[in-house]
């Protein structure tokens, strides 16, 4: 208002000038001062437009993307989603189903060798029903083996994978059997033979390598078995097997599941949906409190279950992860909401326009040929409507309810294959290094990430496979239909590359690229990318590690044409002369040198013999990875990653780095094999959480000067190599600085009595000792009490512990002795 009274003020000023005939130089200075105003004006109303115009594209990549705000409360909730779930009877509405299949496993009668085919489509449910049977039946065999074959890995890789697992649970440790040069199938053969074994084999997709295996597994006529996991497509290997059983069983040995009916559907659903099976919540409990029956269902909790049904048509992944997406919605509004969408024909139009049904509906002459033909096409849209279609609809609508940050995190698992184990440490370390967890107040960004996790395998799209000692995620795996559809998702959003033999373009302007590899064919790149922030390469161990025999048929180079943006070559290793005239062929990551913003680089199962110098010249990565027995060293350059995060080298030969590594402030996990620390430290590593592989090596530890006194938030330590005359008092000196220490392996002369008694270290979960101890004659409950959150202790010799504590750790379920 006051700017406009200003300018009317002038305007009369101008009027009387001009009545005066002397104001002409003051009309000159107004028409300047409006020009210079319209000139700006006009510059802001473009600027204007330009904002609003790029608010636009937000706004429809929003809608596009369907990317929502979710509400904090979500996300409080997802750290104890997860307990309820850890006791749930997994198999649902397959009680026939198991049992015929237990009656083959523990048949009396037969006790020839036998194969048993489980054949069903992908997420019908044969691998959680295989599972469950063999947790329960698996001490009746004195073998028991499990392994999924990935898709390019050959007989002989399969075959020294199960030779391994077996020879582990024979021996009752985890050290890997020696190559003494004996053929795989002999060494198999003799290890089995006079031995009851139960191995479930999956991805078995030739006749050709069921008979390599059955020839390799002796039949003892002990009641042994072989269990195939087989998608339909391989039910010629189904019926195969069953030839090489005892005659009157070719038809029994093959087991087929099907898709639930409605009333297993829906005990499948609230299984899931709900906190505790088959019960929904305190309103559908009678007064007496008995359980949820179909007798007092209620007519919307009916609904809700016609409607999965409807939605699912019985297929139990499908109901699975439906479930899962309702856990995080409001009854009623949004799951009648999410199962309108998802209900079958809500795809069609709505109206007649444009639907060819209509015309044809227009052709016919009265309404019962109406009805019929209704009918008609009713069934064949339903049967149009696959079950692929059916579990992609669902799939898509549960990745799309995911926040932001999580569905990043999920689209990340995409790197990696199927039928692979999956740590969960590994995970939630590259999620930090990419930058998908953001900082939250009293949080470290390690249990954000693990609370993610954790909504994740509460939400049914990651399944958990293995637990650690005090309840945590350790291990887990992604189905086979999730992997195919995250895999889809992150090539259409140009997320990351995921490549293979078969699959060897990536453009140069890629920023994640994933070579997951189990044919042992390395592809070497030898253009450059230098957007690459992300790089993980999975070759298969045994693959990498083959003998110079094998590697002779590899030879010849055989070039692909990738097109003009990238030019891959896939060879064999170099082969290079050293000392003693043998030959060692090796790989390199040569090609990363000219990637300068790589945040992150996995590398695991190549013959590397060592890290390009030019490495310490990525000043932005933060994640290493290099699971390669033959590096024996690390360049110099490394002590310039300024921002390194996590260094994992626990598979290597390396034993020494350079001393100004330690000087990295950066450092939240550094994990190795038999790595030298320095006698003393200079700076204060305050991030330092996880040391793993570390030797306390010869030099003394001076007590309150040792380099684990700069390490005083350490929640995991794996100290080797240490004495009491060297190390004893600095070490106990330093763990008393300890206080989040969760997990603690030491193997050693002289471990510290304070372990067992000393006012320390209560948070302290898993112990795992090695060594001479001084163990003190105390009562189990002054251990509890100083040691509150201990759940496990490992002891290689417990010769030395006072029988009275014996008793009682044992009589606690504490103790495990390896």
């Amino acid at each position: 208002m006051a700017r406009v009274n200003r300018k009317a003020a002038g305007g009369r000023r101008v009027d009387l000038a001009n009545q005066n005939y002397g104001g002409w130089k003051l009309v000159l200075r107004y028409m300047t001062s409006c020009r210079t105003q319209i000139t700006v004006r006009h510059g802001l109303s473009g600027q204007i437009n330009r904002i609003k115009t790029r608010l636009d594209q937000i706004s429809e990549n929003q809608k596009e993307y369907k990317i929502d705000h979710s509400p904090s409360g979500i996300w409080t909730s997802s750290t104890t989603a997860l307990a309820p779930w850890d006791g749930l009877k997994k198999v649902v509405g397959r009680e026939q189903d198991a049992k015929t299949v237990r009656e083959l496993l523990l048949h009396e009668e037969h006790r020839e060798q036998m194969f048993i085919s489980m054949l069903g489509e992908s997420g019908i449910g044969k691998r959680t029903l295989t599972m469950q049977i063999c947790k329960d039946l698996m001490r009746n065999f004195e073998v028991f083996v499990w392994y999924n074959m990935p898709p390019d890995s050959s007989m002989e890789d399969l075959l020294e994978e199960v030779y391994k697992r077996a020879y582990k649970r024979i021996h009752k440790h985890n050290e890997t059997p020696q190559d003494n040069g004996i053929d795989i199938v002999d060494k198999l053969y003799g290890l089995l033979t006079d031995k009851s074994y139960l191995v479930v084999l999956g991805g078995i997709s030739s006749k050709t390598i069921l008979n390599c295996v059955r020839a390799s597994l002796p039949d003892n006529k002990i009641g042994s078995r072989v269990v195939l996991i087989l998608e339909p497509e391989c039910e010629e290997v189904a019926w195969h097997a069953a030839t090489l059983n005892q005659e009157g069983y070719e038809s029994k040995s093959i087991h087929r599941l099907s898709h639930l009916d409605e009333d297993t559907s829906g005990e499948l659903f609230r299984s899931r949906v709900f906190a505790e099976q088959g019960k929904h919540n305190k309103d559908t409990k009678d007064n007496k409190g008995s359980k949820y029956t179909k007798d007092n269902k209620n007519t919307k909790e009916k609904t809700y279950e016609e409607d999965v049904f409807d939605v699912t048509q019985g297929h139990p992944l499908g109901i699975v992860v439906l479930a899962g997406l309702l856990r995080y919605k409001e009854k009623p509004v949004e799951w009648d909401a999410v199962l309108q969408e998802l209900r079958p024909g809500m795809e069609e139009a709505e109206d007649g326009q444009d639907n060819p049904i209509t015309g044809l509906l227009l052709l016919k002459e009265n309404p019962g040929e109406w009805k019929t033909f209704q009918q008609q096409m009713t069934t064949a849209r339903e049967t149009k409507l696959s079950n692929r279609m059916v579990i992609e609809r669902i799939l898509s609508a549960s990745f799309d309810d995911l926040p932001q940050d999580l569905k990043s995190c999920f689209l990340y698992l995409a790197a990696y294959p199927m039928n692979v184990s999956l740590s969960a440490g590994h995970i939630v370390r590259m999620w930090t290094a990419e930058g998908f967890i953001k900082p939250r107040k009293g949080r470290t960004l390690e249990e954000l990430g693990h609370s993610y996790l954790k909504e994740l395998v509460s939400r049914c799209l990651v399944e958990l496979e293995s637990q650690n000692a005090h309840g945590g995620i350790k291990t887990v795996t992604v189905h086979s239909r999730l992997v195919r559809f995250l895999q889809s998702e992150a090539r259409e959003a140009s997320f990351i590359e995921v490549s293979d033999r078969n699959d060897i373009l990536a453009p140069a302007s890629v920023r994640r690229l994933s070579i997951q590899d189990d044919s042992g064919t390395y592809t070497t790149f030898s253009n450059k990318f230098p957007k690459l922030r992300s790089f993980i390469c999975r070759v298969a161990a045994g693959n990498s590690q083959s003998s110079d025999k094998s590697d002779q048929s590899k030879k010849e180079r055989r070039e692909f044409p990738c097109g003009p943006r990238l030019a891959c070559v896939v060879s064999s290793p170099v082969t290079e002369e050293v000392a003693g005239g043998s030959n060692l062929k090796s790989h390199d990551l040569k090609f990363l040198c000219w990637s300068k913003f790589l945040r992150l680089i996995s590398v695991q199962g190549l013959k590397l013999q060592e890290l390009p110098d030019e490495i310490g010249d990525m000043i932005h990565l933060r994640y290493l990875r290099v699971e390669c027995p033959g590096l024996k060293k690390l360049p110099r350059s490394i002590r310039r990653l300024l921002n390194l995060q996590t260094l994992d080298i626990s598979k290597t030969a390396v034993v020494e780095i350079h001393p100004h590594f330690w000087k990295i402030k950066t450092l939240r996990h550094v994990l190795a094999e038999k790595l030298t620390l320095p006698t003393s430290l200079v700076n204060e590593l305050a991030e330092l959480q996880t040391l793993h592989g570390v030797v306390a090596g010869e030099g003394k530890w001076d007590q309150g000067r040792s380099p684990l006194d700069k390490m005083a938030k350490l929640q995991s330590l794996e100290l080797h190599g240490f004495n009491a005359a060297n190390h004893g008092s600095a070490l106990e000196g330093a763990l008393t600085n300890m206080h989040l220490l969760g997990h603690l392996k030491l193997e050693g002369d002289g471990i510290p009595s304070c372990l067992f008694t000393g006012p320390i270290l209560r948070c302290l979960q898993t112990m795992e000792l090695d060594g001479a101890a001084k163990w003190p004659v105390v009562r189990w409950d002054i251990v509890r009490k100083v040691r509150p959150n201990l759940v496990g202790l490992k002891l290689k010799n417990n010769s030395q512990v006072p029988k009275e504590l014996l008793d009682e750790m044992e009589a606690q379920k504490l103790m495990l002795l390896s």
